[in-house]
C-alpha cells in the first residue's frame, strides 16, 4: 500500500501528524511520503508543496488572506498536487493539519474524488468559522454569525467567520472523504457539526511507542537531571497562550506551601516560571527534540500537570500515562478520557485553581495512591495507546476506502 500524507510540516509533532505513520508503513512493507508546507526532515520522507512558489508570492498570498479575513483559500499550489507523482502513485491520501497557510481546502472536491481520502482532525478548525478552538463558544453549531471572538486564534481582522463557515460547508458538501478523530470529545462535536456530520467519522486514539515511552527508575532519571531523589517532581509543559493553561498551573503552585517536598521540571519554553523562583527548585529543560529526552522528562516526573483549556486529544497526557505518571487535568476537555481519570488521573473543575492545588497536595502527600495511579495509567495505556494498534486501525480504514473505490469503479 502506498499512502501520501499531507501536513503543514514533517518534523514538528511527527509523533502524531503523519511522520510516525510513514516510518511504520515503511518498516512494515508499505510505502509512505509526506507532502508538506514546511520541509524540515532530511531525505525522501517528504517534499514541499510551497517549493514551487517564490517567497515573495507566498507572503503575498498570506497577506491577502489576512487582509480579507479568509483562511486556507488562496493557496493555489494545492491544486497542483493533482499532477504530483507522489499523489498519482498513492493508493490513499491522508490529510492532517492543512490550515497553516499552505493549503487551500477549495481543492478538496477535486483531490478527494480522484483518490480514496481520509482526514485526521487534529483540532476543531475544520468545523468553525476561523478559530482553532472555540472554547465555550457555541457558534460553530449555528453558522458563526456573528463571531463574538475575532481574537481567538487564528484571529481575523473583520468578521467574516460566517463566510469561512459557508465556504467550508459548500466545499465539504462536494468532497468525498472520511474523518478520523482521536477522542470521544472530538467525535461528539464532529457528529453535531452542521459542516461535517454527513461524513463517516472514526475514533482512533493516537499511538505511542510503548517500548520507548515506559516507566523507568525514577531515582536514576532524577539523578541524571540533577534533581534530589527525595523530592516529588511536578512536571509540565511551559507554554504560554490561551490553550495550555500555564497561568492556572502557576497560580495553583503559588497556593502551595513552600514546605512541601516538591520541585518543578518543565519542558519547552524557559523563563516562564520566574515567579516561583525561591519557593521551589525549578529545572527548565527547554525544547526536547528527541524521544529519549522526552522519556527522561516523564520518568523523572511523579505528577504531570496538564490543565489545558482546549485540546482535541492531549499527546503528553497519553505519553505520561505510558510512562506510568498520573496527570491532573481540567474537566470539560478530552484530557479526562486521555489520562483515564479518575482511575489513573485526576480531573478538577475547569479553571478552578483551588481545586487544582488541592489535587496536587493530595498526590504529593499520598505516595501509595500516586504510585497505584501510575501503575494503572501504564496498564491502560498498553491497552489503548500502542502504536501497532493505532496503525492497524488506520490501515483498516485505508483498506475499506480502497475497497469502496474499487466497487465504484466496477
Amino acid at each position: 500500500m502506498n499512502v501520501l500524507h499531507v501536513n503543514y510540516t514533517d518534523k514538528i509533532g511527527h509523533r502524531f501528524n503523519g511522520g510516525a505513520i510513514i516510518g511504520w508503513l515503511r518498516a512494515n512493507g508499505h510505502s509512505g511520503q509526506h507532502a508538506v508546507g514546511v520541509k524540515q526532515a532530511m531525505g525522501d520522507i517528504s517534499f514541499g508543496l510551497n517549493s514551487i512558489l517564490k517567497p515573495v508570492f507566498y507572503r503575498l498570498i498570506c497577506r491577502l488572506e489576512n487582509a480579507l479575513s479568509l483562511q486556507s483559500v488562496l493557496h493555489f499550489q494545492s491544486f497542483l498536487l493533482l499532477f504530483n507523482a507522489a499523489y498519482r502513485r498513492a493508493d490513499v491520501v491522508h490529510y492532517h493539519i492543512i490550515h497553516n497557510e499552505f493549503f487551500s481546502y477549495l481543492a478538496l472536491p477535486l483531490l478527494t474524488r480522484r483518490k480514496p481520502t481520509v482526514w485526521t482532525l487534529h483540532d476543531p478548525w475544520a468545523f468553525t468559522g476561523h478559530c482553532i478552538h472555540p472554547f465555550e463558544c457555541e457558534g460553530w453549531r449555528t453558522g458563526c454569525a456573528p463571531c463574538p471572538h475575532l481574537d481567538y486564534p487564528f484571529a481575523i481582522r473583520t468578521d467574516r467567520a460566517w463566510l469561512n463557515f459557508k465556504l467550508k460547508k459548500f466545499i465539504y458538501s462536494r468532497s468525498k472523504l472520511e474523518l478520523i478523530v482521536s477522542s470521544k470529545w472530538m467525535k461528539i462535536r464532529v457528529e453535531q457539526s452542521p459542516l461535517l456530520r454527513h461524513f463517516r467519522v472514526h475514533q482512533i486514539p493516537f499511538g505511542v511507542h510503548l517500548d520507548t515511552f515506559k516507566p523507568g527508575d525514577k531515582d536514576q532519571a532524577k539523578t541524571k537531571l540533577g534533581i534530589p531523589t527525595n523530592k516529588v517532581v511536578i512536571g509540565f509543559r511551559a507554554l504560554g497562550g490561551p490553550f495550555k493553561g500555564l497561568q492556572y498551573t502557576l497560580a495553583a503552585l503559588h497556593l502551595l506551601s513552600q514546605n512541601l517536598p516538591i520541585c518543578i521540571v518543565t519542558c519547552q519554553a524557559i523563563g516562564l516560571c520566574e515567579g516561583l523562583q525561591g519557593k521551589f527548585p525549578i529545572y527548565e529543560l527547554g525544547d526536547l527534540e528527541n524521544e529519549a529526552d522526552m522519556v527522561q522528562f516523564y520518568q523523572a516526573t511523579d505528577i504531570h500537570l496538564m490543565p489545558s483549556m482546549a485540546e482535541s486529544f492531549g499527546m503528553m497526557a497519553a505519553e505520561a500515562a505510558a510512562c506510568g505518571v498520573p496527570s491532573i487535568v481540567f474537566s470539560g476537555t478530552p484530557l479526562v478520557e486521555i489520562c483515564f481519570a479518575p482511575e489513573a488521573g485526576i480531573a478538577v473543575e475547569k479553571g478552578n485553581v483551588t481545586l487544582l492545588a488541592n489535587a496536587i497536595i493530595a498526590l504529593v502527600g499520598d505516595s501509595e495512591r500516586r504510585h497505584a495511579m501510575g501503575r494503572r495509567a501504564r496498564e491502560l495505556a498498553k491497552i489503548h495507546y500502542g502504536l501497532d494498534l493505532y496503525m492497524h486501525r488506520t490501515l483498516d480504514i485505508y483498506r475499506s476506502l480502497m475497497a469502496a473505490g474499487e466497487q465504484e469503479d466496477c
